[in-house]
């Protein structure tokens, strides 16, 4: 099985893995080759079993046991309850899903050496909607998501709270750490505790997650251009799909083959002593929203590879047949997120070119001088009603914002945890700013959605302009009047629909 976003973002909402039962063979082979190492080996000094963690790592313990209990707690230092037991400062419900699941199916790919009854726990927590609270900060991306991913450990022992439909299911210290689900609470044994968190699920899953939704804001802009573009004349050629065939870029091709069929019935005509080319905002849209696509797609298959990636450390790997079992531990730097690191940055950028790109389009919209249709800042009466200037200030407000957020955090490292982690790639807080950016892309979109729709009354071939769901009970606006009530609308639809242009992402 590969793990898509398609299936990831699924699971942010319900499910569980069903494969997971064909995985129980081979990951209690690799658990009894653990057992055996334990017994057998000569080696008493394994990363993380028989030793303290980070600097911690130098003498053997025999309390194993002890040792992983005390990874956890030693993590677990961001508040996420109140003292009345209601969470703060953590992760939305879909988003702690989304982490979970990747957290579960990565260690079910073997290598980690975890018992497989933890591993059904983990999937029947997925299935019953019984999710650990997350908290949102303390991951540098390195030595894995250590202080989220602790939370995931700390709520197995009964020890934090959970979300969802079956919170009540899980083991609390307001319920006495009882439970209907079988094997909670829960006891670590050597391993299972450092494998749950030493892995980059945190920074990979919250990843996903926002370019799944990022690539449907991405298409429903597209939607909205088809709309526009049916009543509104501009120069075809810009979309012609010949003339992207002299490049091999596939983004372009795609925006062209999306709104060529509509520019080209509504053409927009040479006029002597007038430009005969659009601005760029207009003109360059296959070349400036098809890098933006080409983005999208090159990320998700970035996210992608780490989903179906082990990120832990120590793992179990094949020895050369010399030796007493099959595996031996090798340690190394398998929780490290350089990748997704990096293509956090990527989304942030891509995002920030789709807004100065929406903000430009919006200033094309309230520009007669440019459109050669609409009046200024499509105000049905310029000079006494300004229209939606205040729209217009909103969106260079998000663009700014969006902009200045999009200093690239993979080169953020701050040496800590006494020198040991020297250089971390700090994804996470590229993923936690990303978080925001989307939030500000929706609302952007909506901005835009708005003053499209706005458009439309001053259409000079109304009988051309389409229905279109998302506007259904909105109005346009004649006389200035509050728009908030239009603009949380259009947000929540936006936020809950789903473009008829999209396709599963990465399949």
């Amino acid at each position: 099985m590969i793990l898509h976003l398609s299936q990831l973002y699924s699971l942010s909402r319900s499910g569980s893995f069903s494969h997971l039962s064909n995985r129980k063979d081979s990951l209690q082979k690799e658990r009894e080759e653990l057992e055996s190492i334990l017994k057998t080996s000569k080696e008493k000094l394994i990363y993380g079993i028989h030793t303290g963690f980070g600097p911690h790592a130098f003498t053997s313990n025999e309390e194993l046991d002890l040792i992983q209990k005390s990874l956890v707690y030693h993590l677990t230092v961001e508040p996420v309850l109140s003292k009345e037991g209601i969470p703060h400062s953590n992760l939305t419900h879909e988003e702690a899903r989304v982490v979970l699941a990747a957290r579960l199916y990565s260690l079910s790919l073997g290598g980690s050496g975890i018992r497989y009854e933890t591993l059904d726990i983990l999937n029947q927590l997925l299935e019953l909607d019984c999710i650990p609270i997350l908290p949102e900060r303390g991951s540098l991306s390195a030595s894995g998501d250590l202080i989220p991913l602790s939370y995931i450990p700390l709520a197995l022992l009964g020890e934090s709270g959970f979300t969802g439909k079956g919170k009540e299911l899980g083991p609390t210290k307001q319920n006495g750490k009882t439970s209907k689900i079988s094997g909670l609470p829960w006891t670590p044994h050597p391993k299972e505790a450092i494998s749950l968190t030493n892995g980059t699920s945190f920074t990979t899953a919250l990843l996903g997650y926002q370019v799944v939704t990022f690539r449907n804001l991405f298409l429903q802009s597209i939607e909205l251009l088809q709309y526009l573009f049916h009543y509104h004349s501009v120069f075809p050629d810009a979309f012609h799909p010949a003339y992207h065939n002299h490049k091999q870029f596939s983004g372009p091709k795609l925006i062209a083959k999306f709104l060529h069929p509509i520019v080209s019935k509504n053409p927009k005509s040479k006029v002597e002593g007038k430009r005969i080319q659009d601005i760029y905002s207009v003109r360059c849209i296959p070349q400036i929203l098809g890098a933006v696509w080409d983005e999208i797609e090159s990320i998700g298959g970035v996210v992608e590879q780490e989903l179906n990636s082990l990120s832990d450390n120590p793992v179990l790997i094949h020895t050369d047949g010399r030796e007493e079992t099959r595996y031996r531990f090798a340690e190394g730097g398998g929780f490290y997120a350089s990748q997704v690191s990096f293509a956090a940055d990527r989304l942030q950028n891509a995002m920030a070119v789709w807004c100065t790109w929406a903000d430009r389009f919006l200033n094309y919209l309230f520009d007669p001088k440019e459109n050669d249709e609409f009046p200024l800042m499509l105000s049905a009466k310029p000079g006494t009603f300004a229209g939606l200037s205040g729209l217009g200030l909103m969106s260079a407000h998000l663009t700014a914002e969006v902009r200045r957020d999009s200093m690239p955090g993979s080169m953020q490292s701050i040496p800590t945890n006494g020198n040991n982690q020297d250089i971390v790639p700090m994804g996470a807080i590229s993923v936690l700013r990303n978080r925001r950016t989307v939030t500000s892309v929706t609302k952007l979109l909506s901005i835009f959605s708005y003053a499209v729709y706005q458009s439309s009354l001053f259409a000079k071939r109304k009988e051309l302009v389409p229905d279109c769901e998302l506007f259904r009970g909105l109005k346009t606006m004649d006389v200035d009047r509050s728009l908030d009530f239009e603009i949380q609308t259009l947000i929540d639809r936006i936020s809950n629909s789903t473009s008829s242009l999209a396709m599963t992402p990465i399949d």
